[in-house]
């Protein structure tokens, strides 16, 4: 009887600490996951889309940052620095996927939050971020799952 009292108490403490997996939906991972929790959900989304960098991985590096994105947005950090430094990290994907319009698009908006919270930033850093892409994102299609 003690064993099966261990056992149970075991199962509801394992879950109760348990790591959300971040192969989850954003709905998902907000439904399961302490509010508290997020933002070192986040920091994992970031690390593991760097390692998918490094290794070649850019279009699941995308879906990491884009995970980690939405996440910042929803707990109310959409016009952070973090939030901007997401939004550069995925303008530079976007380049090395040959998506130029997506990568100006994503580093104007970087380039707004910018302004807004009154960071001061390098111009060579924010030029190195861009991407070095041409035209105006103004004339590419909107980013149908950056809430705006």
């Amino acid at each position: 009887m003690k064993i099966t009292y261990f056992a149970l108490f075991l199962i509801i403490s394992s879950g109760l600490v348990a790591e959300p997996s971040l192969d989850q939906s954003v709905s998902e991972i907000l439904d399961q996951t302490r509010l508290s929790r997020i933002p070192t959900v986040i920091t994992q989304l970031e690390e593991r889309s760097q390692k998918k960098v490094e290794s070649g991985d850019y279009t699941g590096a995308r879906e990491d940052l884009k995970k980690a994105i939405l996440l910042k947005q929803s707990i109310g950090m959409k016009e952070s620095e973090g939030n901007a430094q997401l939004l550069f990290q995925m303008a530079n994907l976007e380049t090395k996927l040959g998506h130029s319009c997506e990568a100006l698009h994503y580093t104007s908006l970087a380039k707004q939050i910018v302004k807004k919270v009154s960071l001061r930033s390098d111009d060579s850093k924010i030029s190195q971020n861009r991407g070095g892409s041409i035209g105006k994102w103004e004339s590419c299609e909107e980013i149908s799952w950056l809430q705006e």
